[in-house]
């Protein structure tokens, strides 16, 4: 429930309080009353909670370093230096002599007075158009004075200027197969100890009974769903020049590549997990197999069997999982001859939903257990209500940096960390698409 929710529903416990005051019935209005402050308290503490993720978020997204500073640099750039906003021709204290203005560092021009940052400008365009004459006699014949002297200015003896220098703050990343696409399905649940358990219980009997008979035992089965926090992690070393000299937001982007792997292992956990060294895997489990009616080809009467199959109590809120190359062998159904066609038109993205449910594709099959063909006896997909699978979080991501232990090599360890378990709560809640025996 929204903080403004909590609100609303704190001004109509209000409003009842007064009505109940008005009836002389202080000890509901007392009630009430305290209802309501407990509304407003809970929806001050979320308001609360999202400021601070709002500026988490904005720290996270801010450079560590604001520009590229390598180590002897750091001793003379300031990166509180102001005197440029008062000083047009104002040259920071890092000021590399003998350099033309463009190819100063990057945290200089940033700095410099905007005469110099002008002049810089003018330097630059006056390179490009030197740049793409179409001869280089072309450019000194058509070339004013102002041009002439940009192009000779701290000049070597060959004449021209250095290169201007650019940074595109941006870095290429492959992110890899996506992780963390079970998670958003699961019932995530924050623990406090290594090792516990959650209750489970089991729906009752009813019968009829004659008269003056005896009632028949209805006790529901009781039992539990086990966990135990087990740690996983990866490390990631940089150079020290690297983190003298990145001009991107390094922390967050290792931040971001931790992340993916971590979800991609968890992924594997919540699929195909040992419930050792990983979750406990809902394929392993005694998840119940629907098995197709053929090995190399999938039909429409297969998914609408493996539906039907799961019992409709965990239908209502199912899920399917599979990979997206499954995905476009079921939505290739009958593509190519008369009967029921998937696929509407070619000129949209194939729905989300298969029979009505969200689905989601899990790609990493080197370990979580999916194949992507259609050969006898492979598991393809997953349908069932993943809320009655649970994660349990002991300690959330975490990174730690140790400056010490590759000092050989001058780098530093960046290593991270996640505790957690994943266990199945009801097996009857997922049905494992499998295809036939050969």
């Amino acid at each position: 429930m929204s903080s403004r929710e909590l609100r609303e529903e704190a001004k109509k416990l209000a409003t009842q309080a007064e009505e109940k005051i008005d009836q002389n019935d202080g000890e509901a209005a007392i009630k009430l009353s305290e209802d309501a402050l407990a509304k407003i308290a809970q929806a001050d503490q979320l308001d609360a909670a999202a400021e601070s993720v709002k500026r988490l978020a904005g720290d996270l997204n801010t450079p560590i370093n604001t520009v590229p500073v390598t180590s002897k640099d750091v001793e003379v750039y300031d990166a509180h230096d102001t005197t440029a906003s008062i000083k047009a021709d104002y040259k920071p204290h890092s000021w590399v002599k003998g350099l033309p203005i463009i190819a100063q560092p990057l945290w200089v021009q940033e700095q410099m007075g905007s005469n110099l940052k002008e002049q810089g400008q003018f330097m630059t365009d006056t390179f490009l158009k030197w740049m793409s004459a179409p001869t280089e006699s072309a450019f000194w014949n058509k070339a004013t004075s102002e041009e002439r002297k940009a192009m000779q200015e701290d000049t070597d003896a060959e004449g021209g200027f250095f290169v201007p220098e650019e940074f595109i703050n941006q870095v290429v990343h492959d992110p890899g197969v996506p992780g963390s696409v079970t998670r958003p399905l699961c019932t995530v649940i924050r623990v406090s100890s290594k090792d516990g358990y959650v209750p489970s219980l089991a729906s009752a009997s009813w019968a009829a009974i004659a008269e003056e008979a005896a009632f028949s035992d209805q006790t529901p089965t009781v039992g539990q769903v086990a966990y135990s926090i087990e740690k996983s992690g990866g490390l990631v070393k940089v150079t020290r020049e690297l983190l003298d000299d990145s001009a991107v937001n390094l922390p967050a982007l290792l931040s971001q590549i931790f992340q993916e792997a971590a979800g991609r292992f968890e992924d594997a956990g919540v699929l195909n997990g040992n419930n050792s060294t990983q979750y406990a895997g809902i394929l392993p489990s005694a998840a119940a197999d629907y098995v197709m009616a053929a090995t190399g080809a999938i039909t429409a009467a297969d998914i609408l069997g493996i539906y039907y199959t799961l019992e409709s109590q965990h239908r209502q809120n199912a899920s399917w999982v599979m990979p997206s190359l499954i995905s476009k062998a079921i939505n290739g159904i009958q593509s190519t001859g008369a009967g029921v066609h998937s696929i509407a038109s070619l000129s949209e993205a194939p729905a989300a939903n298969l029979l009505g449910k969200p689905v989601t594709h899990a790609d990493d099959t080197s370990n979580n257990g999916f194949a992507t063909a259609l050969s006898a006896n492979n598991e393809i997909a997953i349908f069932g209500d993943f809320r009655n699978y649970y994660i349990f979080d002991r300690v959330g991501f975490t990174i730690r940096r140790n400056d010490d232990l590759y000092m050989g090599n001058d780098q530093v360890g960046f290593f991270a960390t996640r505790r957690g378990d994943g266990q199945v709560g009801v097996t009857a809640a997922f049905k494992v698409l499998k295809c036939a025996a050969s």
